[in-house]
């Protein structure tokens, strides 16, 4: 699995403005940039930090991504995904 390519994909969606509207508008096109395997595709889709810590990704990368991207940037629906994984969450990217 390639988590290095993730993580640095995960850095530019805190950082770029423009990678970040590019998550939100093009996700496809996005992530072809990138050498992900399916299930890193899936995490990224899901907004899936639980997996994405369970993976290796760095704790603070993923937390930088939530608070970014996610459609409840809050640290308690943070904590919920956590604990609970993104289906109660609701989060996804079509």
């Amino acid at each position: 699995m390639s988590r290095n390519a993730m993580e640095r994909l995960l850095h530019r969606l805190c950082v770029d403005r423009r990678e970040k509207q590019r998550f939100k508008d093009d996700f496809q096109g996005l992530i072809k940039r990138f050498q992900l395997s399916e299930e890193e595709i899936e995490m990224l889709r899901e907004m899936d930090v639980k997996a994405m810590q369970l993976h290796g990704v760095n704790p603070m990368l993923t937390l930088g991504f939530w608070f970014e991207n996610a459609n409840d940037p809050t640290p308690k629906a943070y904590v919920d995904a956590l604990v609970n994984g993104v289906a109660a969450q609701g989060e996804s990217r079509e």
